[in-house]
């Protein structure tokens, strides 16, 4: 299982209840950083990274239709 807790700060979800978002890419320790909103912009990956996009993608349809791994 993917551990989605903000990299920062260990929260599972933001302060207004919304999950943390997968926000960069870490070769070396997983293959996603997750961020909570208040975080999201410090551990962001530069804009138009399409690895980090691709990224996103696969972590929606994990949410939407279960672990494909």
């Amino acid at each position: 299982m993917t551990d989605t807790r903000c990299r920062t700060c260990g929260a599972t979800a933001s302060a207004d209840g919304a999950p943390t978002t997968l926000v960069a890419l870490d070769l070396d320790t997983d293959w996603g950083v997750y961020a909570c909103a208040d975080h999201a912009a410090t551990l962001a990956a530069p804009p138009g990274d399409l690895a980090v996009a691709l990224a996103q993608l696969m972590d929606a349809y994990r949410h939407l239709y279960g672990d494909f791994r």
